[in-house]
C-alpha cells in the first residue's frame, strides 16, 4: 500500500519579527487589517496556495498595464520586501519595515496610479529610468535600452551594438545580451520574443549570426555591419517596430 509523505506546513512568520503578521495569521490578513484601519482600498489581497502563503501577498491593480505588487517577509531582519510588475516588466522595488507604509504603497499600486505618483506615496519604491520610460510607451523602452547599450561599457561590444543600431529595423526593436550575444525582441515585456536572429562575437573583429530555430555555426563569420544586414535580411517585413507586452501578449495579437 503507498504511503503519502508527510504534508507541506506552511511557513510561519516570525513572532520576534513579524508580531502584527503573526498576530493576524499571515501578510495577507494583516496587510488588508492595516488597510481597512487606514481606510486604505486594496482590493482583494491574495496569497498563493503553496507553502509562501503566510509569508506572501499580492495586490492587483485596477490599470491594465499592471500587474501584481508581491509582498514577502524578509527572513533576517524586519522588512518587507516589494517588487511589482506590469507587462511582462519591472516597475518598481523597495522595502520597507513598516506594514502602513506598505499598505499605503499597496493603496496607491491598485488605484493604478503613474510611477512617479506611486513614488510619491511610497518614497522607499525605487523606479529606475527605463521602468519610466516603459511606462511612457514601448518606442522610450526601446530608446532608453539602446541609450543604456551605447554608453560606453568594456563589458559590451561597442562596435556590434553601434553596427545594429545603425540599421532602422533593428533600432525599432528591444535589444538583449545572453552570453556577449546580441539579441532583438519584438517586444518589450519579459519574456521577450524568440524569433529574431542574434549576432554572437567570435573576437577579432568577427561575428556569427544564428538564426533561430538553426542550429550555431561559427562559419561564416562576418563583420559587425554585415551580421547586422544579415539579421535585417532574415526578418519578415511584417516585424518591428517592438510592441509592448510579452511574447505571449505578442502572440495573442498576431493570432487575432
Amino acid at each position: 500500500m503507498n504511503q503519502s509523505g508527510p504534508s507541506r506546513q506552511p511557513l510561519q512568520p516570525d513572532p520576534e519579527l513579524y508580531p502584527d503578521v503573526a498576530a493576524a495569521g499571515s501578510l495577507r490578513s494583516a496587510l488588508a487589517q492595516c488597510a481597512a484601519e487606514n481606510g486604505l482600498d486594496l482590493g482583494e489581497v491574495r496569497s498563493p496556495s503553496d507553502g509562501s502563503s503566510l509569508i506572501h501577498a499580492g495586490i492587483a491593480s485596477r490599470s491594465p498595464r499592471l500587474d501584481h505588487l508581491n509582498v514577502d517577509l524578509g527572513s533576517a531582519k524586519r522588512v518587507f520586501l516589494i517588487a511589482a510588475w506590469g507587462q511582462g516588466v519591472n516597475l518598481t522595488n523597495g522595502a520597507t519595515d513598516d506594514l502602513t507604509e506598505l499598505a499605503e504603497a499597496a493603496g496607491a499600486w491598485h488605484a493604478g496610479v503613474a510611477l512617479a505618483e506611486l513614488q510619491a506615496a511610497a518614497p522607499f519604491l525605487e523606479v529606475s529610468a527605463l521602468a519610466s520610460a516603459h511606462e511612457r510607451g514601448p518606442e522610450y523602452a526601446v530608446a532608453e535600452k539602446w541609450r543604456r547599450y551605447l554608453t560606453p561599457d568594456p563589458y559590451e561590444d561597442l562596435e556590434m551594438l553601434h553596427a545594429a543600431h545603425a540599421e532602422p529595423r533593428l533600432r525599432a526593436l528591444f535589444p538583449f545580451t545572453s552570453h556577449g550575444a546580441l539579441m532583438f525582441s519584438r517586444c518589450t515585456g519579459f519574456p521577450f520574443s524568440q524569433d529574431v536572429s542574434a549576432i554572437y562575437p567570435l573576437g577579432d573583429h568577427r561575428y556569427a549570426v544564428q538564426h533561430r530555430g538553426e542550429p550555431f555555426f561559427r562559419e561564416p563569420c562576418y563583420t559587425a555591419q554585415e551580421a547586422a544586414a544579415l539579421v535585417v535580411a532574415r526578418m519578415p517585413e511584417t516585424w518591428g517596430p517592438a510592441v509592448a507586452g510579452t511574447q505571449h501578449d505578442l502572440r495573442d495579437r498576431e493570432s487575432q
